[in-house]
């Protein structure tokens, strides 16, 4: 059957369904083609042909971002697909992970324990739990590593003449607030203070777990986390962190065609309309930093919707 599928179909389809989606690939496209060949076709070549092979994304980050919706969306027969075929591509076990714990502040625990478990028991049967835990952080994280004046250098003189700065470190420590001054400028103080004074003492149990512990972790490089937290929560329509994390990866490096691609992916995943309010988010933070020229200058919006 699937060499028949694959001749029918065409050997890029093909080829291209197996490294995205591994084994589960053969069962979904015999699915598709009994029920009505023509979708199929159009399927393969929207998603499978077109939009997984696309030169925007390589293939590690395009993997790793499908590993993070997928997680996000509880969707356990797809991630587990995407962690296999993240593998058969070399893709580092512990990138893998990364990805998948880092949707813990976003999803909670009911949206990861599930992709733990996934993730668990293929590690275990590919015997990749003594790798893993060669390369774990040890129980203070990153702390012993860092240095608050090399870190400080990072910081926007804006933020450092804020006179709400000291106060903050005083009451929940320098290293959160850093990697939050380095992430998101002109915005993490605002934040922060905004929690702070409603309930100091989760302010801080916040700001310890998010920007000390999990933004500060360094197990995989800052531009390519941030590509897929923008995928995280695209992938559950939540616009408002969508946007600063979109921001975020290009400070990192991120061209603008490469958030733009995982919008588009999120078409294929989640649906046009997210996707297309994504699009339109995007746009406008692309106008605002002066970047708008590197996607085409397009209109911020399609002209029906703006009227």
């Amino acid at each position: 059957m699937s060499k028949a599928l694959r001749a029918k179909y065409g050997v890029p389809a093909y080829n291209a369904g197996i490294r995205l989606q591994n084994k589960g690939f053969l069962k979904r496209l015999a699915q598709r083609d009994a029920i009505d060949q023509h979708f199929t076709r159009a399927w393969l070549d929207y998603q499978v042909k077109g939009l997984g092979q696309r030169p925007a994304l390589d293939m590690r980050t395009r993997l790793l971002v499908l590993i993070g919706q997928y997680t996000m969306a509880k969707s356990q027969k797809h991630l587990d697909e995407t962690v296999r075929a993240a593998l058969a591509e070399k893709v580092d076990v512990r990138h893998i992970a990364e990805i998948i714990l880092q949707c813990l502040v976003y999803g909670g625990h009911t949206t990861v324990d599930p992709a733990i478990d996934t993730f668990y028991k293929i590690a275990k049967e590919k015997k990749l739990l003594a790798k893993l835990k060669k390369t774990q952080l040890p129980l203070d994280g990153t702390d012993r590593k860092r240095n608050r004046a090399e870190e400080e250098k990072k910081w926007h003189p804006d933020d450092v003449a804020d006179p709400r700065l000291q106060p903050l470190i005083d009451k929940h420590g320098w290293q959160g607030l850093s990697t939050g001054l380095i992430m998101r400028p002109h915005h993490h103080l605002n934040i922060l203070n905004w929690v702070d004074v409603m309930d100091s003492e989760f302010a801080g149990l916040w700001e310890n777990f998010c920007y000390r512990d999990m933004y500060s972790r360094g197990m995989i490089d800052n531009k390519t986390r941030l590509l897929c937290m923008v995928g995280d929560c695209l992938a559950v329509g939540e616009s408002t962190n969508a946007r600063g994390h979109m921001r975020g990866a290009m400070r990192q490096g991120a061209h603008p065609r490469e958030v733009m691609e995982i919008i588009f992916m999120t078409s294929a995943n989640f649906g046009m309309p997210p996707a297309w309010h994504a699009l339109e988010h995007f746009l406008q933070i692309l106008k605002e930093d002066g970047r708008l020229a590197e996607v085409g200058n397009p209109p911020l919006r399609v002209e029906s919707y703006a009227k």
